[in-house]
């Protein structure tokens, strides 16, 4: 797979002024650094089959762990080229002779926050149970945990964003931002196939909820576990236990659940 991405990012906050009211009445001009939505069409083989918000960073993981996460790509192998334009606006896929994607029959506009994505999983060919996975030990979800706990760079200016950590070999080897918290999943799935990472032996922590479309991701994607500091949906619940992906919700420094 070769990638071309003409695309240099910027900031993803700007500056701006806003007028902060106290309790007793009095009030201040105060500056702000304010996260900015980025907005970017994925084109595969000339079609557009989607419309992303995100934040502008890690633009070729997003799309490629999109991609896998809705079901439309099994593997990167499925990909011939990916090239970023020079305004991280326009995203062109150009997929390997012989392959195709899975659309499903729902328009694959997607939001940088909440989405109901149950008809559009309906719609695709359903996965597999996940196998073989990894198991995690008890210190290294506390390891996941704590490390949320140090935050990231662009949260700490903006508390603006979602974050999501990707741990393998016990080590923290890739974190993503971005204001919405599929995204992030979203660019640390594409960092796992696009490094031909092994997804059941990586554990991925999220600092979002988790609902049904999360977990979907994780399923897709084969995770070999899916942790958060949020907690889960019944729905999301059953799903996960019915493929099997392991689900650790609530996880802090003293205490994590499994569901």
């Amino acid at each position: 797979m070769k990638i071309t991405n003409l695309f240099e990012q910027e900031n993803n906050y700007t500056i701006v002024k806003s007028n902060c009211v106290y309790p007793d009445g009095t009030n201040k001009e105060v500056e702000e650094k304010v996260i900015i939505e980025h907005r970017m069409i994925v084109i595969v083989n000339d079609k557009k089959i989607m419309s992303l918000v995100c934040t502008a960073s890690y633009l070729p993981e997003l799309v490629v762990g999109r991609l896998i996460s809705e079901g439309m790509i099994q593997d990167v192998d499925a990909i011939e080229k990916i090239n970023i334009c020079e305004f991280g606006t326009r995203a062109r896929i150009n997929l390997k002779e012989g392959e195709s994607i899975d659309l499903g029959d729902k328009d694959n506009e997607v939001s940088s926050c909440c989405t109901d994505n149950q008809s559009l999983f309906k719609t695709k060919k359903m996965p597999e149970r996940i196998t073989n996975q990894k198991e995690f030990r008890y210190d290294e979800i506390f390891k996941m945990a704590d490390s949320f706990n140090s935050d990231t760079k662009l949260h700490k200016g903006t508390f603006g964003t979602h974050s999501a950590y990707l741990f393998y070999n016990g080590d923290i080897v890739f974190v993503a931002e971005d204001i919405g918290r599929h995204n992030a999943l979203d660019k640390i799935i594409g960092y796992i196939y696009m490094n031909k990472m092994k997804p059941e032996d990586c554990a991925v922590f999220s600092t979002g909820r988790i609902p049904i479309d999360m977990v979907r991701k994780g399923i897709y994607a084969k995770l070999g576990i899916l942790v958060s500091k949020a907690v889960p949906t019944a729905n999301a619940i059953d799903l996960a236990k019915e493929y099997n992906l392991k689900l650790v919700c609530k996880a802090w420094r003293d205490s994590y659940q499994i569901f």
